[in-house]
């Protein structure tokens, strides 16, 4: 849910570890040690259900899988991108609902989701039945629904300034048997739910089928994905990261999973995918839950003010990097490229994180943008504010 607009007090909390740390008083790491460069890792009983997002060679995870032969095939083809954005998935979940109310959203072959995306990527992948469920929990949730703040226990070791309790009860509240097996049962189908997540240890993007899990028949499957999904949610520093247990050569390690927009806001398939050319229609579908355009605004002259900007700053500049990794994507492998973002005019600016009338009045605007159509760009120039046609939705 990688986004800049922490409380300030947990800004300034995060700062206290650079602080001890110059005084020589770091804090022990808190899991087992991860696997050594170069080794393959998977979780207990499992076989091939992540990649390296940056992996230079394609493994077995989509080439050989049936499901990867769709994308040669005459049939249709809709992939859908979801970004992160933190509370700003309020836009992505209200243009969704409008979207559905609209009448013609695809049945989504392929569904990626990172960070806010990630909780929204398994409904949006199960069809539109599950639009109150976004609803509901991006125009009702608040703070305190998320994050339990204890700023002060990063000074005794602790490995960030919050509780994430809240967020696991949500995530396992949404994600239950029930939804696994119907995960499940699309994965059969030949349909792929991917999420992104940031390998602290390893510093890389870290690539998961959902779909795999869920289908593995592994008796800890629905208490996985919960992990995946809470760890591409989780931000570095505010959350803790997310311990997962692997195995690497008969030995069991611990990686440390956090934020998957910590490497990529959003992603459409590993760079290193190739798909074959199909003689279908192919569409992706892009949708970043936040804005894209530069926002002029005066910096205030605290430095917990100055790390604010220059972190959203950043978060920004990446967000360009990655949507002009997909139009590359797209252009190369014959997709039909459309994206939205929050509008550039999007006047409403809330300070503090999961603001119920910010959500709300985001989520009415995503709404909206879903029931009009006209809310796509086929290239990232609308998207800035700049003055160019905007592509009417095609069924």
């Amino acid at each position: 849910m990688l986004n800049s607009r922490l409380p300030r007090r947990a800004v300034l909390a995060l700062a206290a570890p650079a602080a001890l740390s110059a005084c020589g008083l770091t804090a022990a790491r808190f899991t087992a040690d991860p696997p050594p460069a170069g080794v393959a890792a998977a979780p207990p009983g499992y076989g091939t259900i992540r990649v390296w997002g940056d992996q230079p060679g394609p493994p077995d995870l989509l080439e050989s899988d049936p499901a990867y032969g769709l994308l040669s095939s005459a049939a249709r083809v809709d992939l859908l991108a979801l970004s992160g954005g933190s509370d700003g998935g309020a836009y992505g979940a209200g243009f969704l609902k409008g979207w559905s109310e609209r009448g013609d959203r695809p049945r989504f072959d392929y569904v990626t989701g990172v960070s806010t995306g990630a909780l929204i990527a398994p409904l949006a992948f199960l069809g539109s039945h599950y639009d109150p469920h976004l609803e509901h929990f991006y125009t009702e949730t608040r703070s305190a629904d998320v994050l339990l703040l204890k700023p002060l226990q990063v000074l005794t070791g602790a490995p960030a300034v919050g509780d994430p309790a809240p967020l696991r009860r949500r995530i396992a509240a949404i994600v239950s048997p029930r939804m696994v097996d119907a995960i499940a049962a699309e994965r059969e189908r030949g349909r792929i739910l991917l999420i992104g997540t940031t390998n602290l240890d390893a510093q890389r993007q870290v690539v998961w089928d959902i779909g795999r899990i869920a289908a593995s028949g592994q008796p800890d499957r629905v208490e996985l994905i919960r992990q995946v999904l809470l760890a591409s949610a989780s931000i570095p520093g505010a959350f803790p990261p997310v311990p997962i247990e692997v195995v690497a050569d008969g030995r069991r390690y611990a990686e440390l999973h956090v934020d998957g927009g910590v490497t990529h806001g959003i992603f459409a398939y590993p760079p290193w995918v190739r798909p074959p050319r199909g003689r279908g229609q192919r569409n992706l579908w892009v949708i970043r839950n936040s804005k894209l355009a530069p926002e002029l605004r005066a910096t205030g002259g605290s430095a917990v003010a100055v790390v604010e900007r220059g972190l959203d700053t950043m978060i920004k500049s990446q967000a360009h990097s990655d949507m002009d990794t997909i139009a590359r994507q797209a252009s190369r492998d014959g997709f039909r490229l459309r994206m939205t973002a929050v509008p550039p005019d999007f006047p409403y600016i809330s300070s503090v994180p999961f603001d119920p009338l910010y959500m709300q009045t985001l989520f009415r605007t995503g709404h909206a943008a879903g029931l009009s159509g006209r809310a796509w760009a086929e290239d990232i120039a609308p998207l800035l504010g700049a003055a160019a046609p905007q592509a009417a939705m095609e069924g």
